[in-house]
């Protein structure tokens, strides 16, 4: 069983804001994105609960380093992410 610490990244973009709700292995030498939330300013009250529940029950489902690959730092961890899903932002 992993150690883990939440680490939560903000983007923004011409679309709005992205939360990158990423981890760091604690002793695993490598960080992960778990997932990705979108929001406009319109969608923030409404979609941040169900957001919330949803990132706990991945948690509680499977490890994050089991759902996307540790890599060396946070950054990278986020590019290789938005590669993988196609993200393309313009900050």
């Amino acid at each position: 069983m992993s150690l883990l610490r939440y680490i939560p990244i903000w983007r923004r973009n011409k679309n709005g804001i992205v939360l990158y709700r990423c981890f760091e292995i604690i002793g695993g030498n490598g960080f992960t994105v778990q997932s990705a939330d979108h929001f406009t300013t319109e969608s923030l009250p409404t979609r941040m609960p169900e957001l919330e529940k949803q990132f706990l029950e991945l948690l509680a489902e499977q490890s994050p380093e089991e759902r996307f690959p540790l890599h060396p730092s946070i950054e990278s961890a986020i590019a290789a992410f938005d590669a993988e899903f196609g993200n393309e932002y313009s900050v």
